[in-house]
């Protein structure tokens, strides 16, 4: 089976407790994310998106929903920037975007 980057849209508390490096969020601060996870098709693996937004350090998770990320937008002027988050997902498994607003 060909591998599918699925995209699982969540809130969560940034908690300060993340596996990963990257530019995480203020710690306690609530924020709106998405997950870029590679996986063996399109179901909804919510248990394994779990662990990784927990590995980012995301507790108090809610899931909004989830989906594959169709390749052919990153063609467009809107979904061009998400080129990075799609390639290192398929690189390293998964990337994470959060929003710096609250959620």
């Amino acid at each position: 089976m060909a591998t599918t980057i699925v995209i699982y849209g969540f809130e969560g508390t940034y908690s300060g407790q993340d596996e990963y490096e990257y530019r995480n969020p203020e710690v306690g601060h609530r924020h709106k994310c998405m997950l870029f996870l590679s996986q063996d098709g399109d179901q909804g693996q919510y248990e394994r998106a779990l662990t990784e937004c927990n590995k980012y350090g995301f507790t108090d998770v809610l899931f909004e929903r989830h989906g594959a990320f169709q390749v052919d937008v990153l063609n467009t002027d809107l979904y061009r920037g998400f080129a990075c988050f799609y390639e290192e997902a398929l690189e390293d498994g998964r990337s994470l975007v959060y929003y710096p607003n609250d959620a």
